[in-house]
């Protein structure tokens, strides 16, 4: 860290004013705080592998028993391979609307739900290095961005590299640049405060990732040494997970994970466990993965999904329509998922959240009509106060 920027942070800690230059907390002592809830967003810098290996080289060496690394096998991926064009137009357009909105309402930091980087993560390697700057370091600069924290969670695609790729993102990422966090611990599970004038607000970050039964199949591209590793200790998570809510006498508790647990797409029960803590708390879950953005309340439950930053698909969000009387609304319609993100307001009285659809105009047309993408498509409050199980 340049000299300047250690006097700085030593003198807003000191004073305890709004959150000095390259801090690793939002701003403490607020009467309100903003966050921009964001996930799904890492194509940019990603190069799928040559067309002649995926269809031709790659059979041969299969059939010549020789052992195919889950990268390789999730980079050849026909339909990522087909998406990427767009995807990262997207990503880009998304990522200066994001900037635009957060100018205007102040965000104060960034909250992420996970698949920072397709198609198959990154690790300590050249081409990690590379991707890590061009697809989120030099992707999410600005006014908006510049000495924001971005409290992190890992997708099934952070998790393809494996232990390596987990180790990059959780230990050495940080490093790199300090906006990005992931907890004291250096583990892909954390918890942190945020702090306000007469509220906090209990975040939990879980890897939803070690309790999907089907990455467990040895087939699936996920299934790498972190992920066998981990699912055979999910109840540690489980208890990391119920101790910090215990020990938290927060007015909010919120479970930040990638994976939802409620869904348009795919609904992951094996979830559960950790959805009975949230009950039993008053929680509210952001969670990613489905390409849309969507509400879902489920049997008290609020679900925030936040998954549009990057390649919007509007198969996820059910092509707009609902299915079952749990999904509040759904950010796309027949022909196209938005892109774009939700901002959450803090303050004593309520959680706020403001779903922000971005007008997707390309080449002449116009996929996904917002009349004033500077207005929130949709939003809802959260009044009722945590609990203390």
């Amino acid at each position: 860290m340049p000299l300047m920027s250690r006097v700085a942070l030593t003198l807003g800690l000191t004073l305890g004013a709004a959150a000095a230059p390259n801090s690793i907390a939002a701003p403490k002592g607020a009467e309100s705080l903003t966050l921009a809830l964001l996930g799904d967003y890492g194509w940019t810098g990603w190069q799928p592998l040559p067309l002649d290996f995926c269809n031709n080289v790659l059979s041969k060496l299969e059939a010549d028993g020789v052992e195919i690394p889950k990268a390789i096998l999730n980079d050849c991926d026909a339909g990522d391979r087909l998406d990427i064009s767009n995807a990262t137009i997207e990503e880009t357009r998304t990522a200066r609307y994001i900037e635009k909105v957060c100018l205007k309402k102040n965000c104060d930091a960034f909250v992420s739900v996970g698949d920072n980087f397709y198609d198959s993560g990154v690790d300590f390697t050249s081409e990690g290095i590379q991707r890590f700057y061009e697809g989120w370091a030099d992707m999410y600069v600005g006014e908006a961005f510049d000495n924001k924290t971005w409290y992190q969670a890992l997708g099934n695609h952070d998790v393809v590299a494996g232990q390596a790729g987990v180790d990059f993102q959780t230990s050495l990422a940080p490093l790199f640049d300090d906006r990005w966090y992931f907890g004291h611990d250096n583990l892909p599970y954390y918890t942190y405060d945020l702090t306000g004038s007469d509220w906090t607000a209990t975040f939990v970050v879980v890897d939803s990732d070690c309790f999907i039964n089907k990455y467990q199949v040895n087939t699936s591209v996920y299934n790498t040494d972190y992920v066998i590793s981990c699912h055979k200790e999910t109840q540690k998570q489980v208890d990391f997970l119920r101790e910090s809510f215990a020990k938290s006498d927060a007015t909010w508790k919120i479970l930040q994970i990638h994976h939802g647990y409620i869904s348009s797409s795919t609904n992951y029960t094996e979830l559960n466990p950790l959805m009975e803590i949230v009950r039993e708390n008053n929680a509210v879950v952001i969670n990613g993965h489905d390409h849309c953005l969507a509400h879902y309340q489920y049997e008290g439950t609020d679900f925030v999904l936040t998954g549009g930053a990057g390649y919007a698909e509007a198969g996820d969000c059910n092509y707009g329509v609902p299915i079952g009387p749990y999904a509040k609304w759904l950010g796309a319609d027949a022909d196209q998922a938005a892109n774009g993100f939700v901002t959450l307001d803090i303050d004593r009285s309520a959680l706020n959240f403001e779903y922000y659809a971005r007008d997707m105009r390309m080449k002449g047309a116009d996929y996904y009509v917002v009349k004033d993408e500077m207005k929130p498509s949709y939003s809802f409050a959260v009044t009722k106060h945590a609990t203390k199980a």
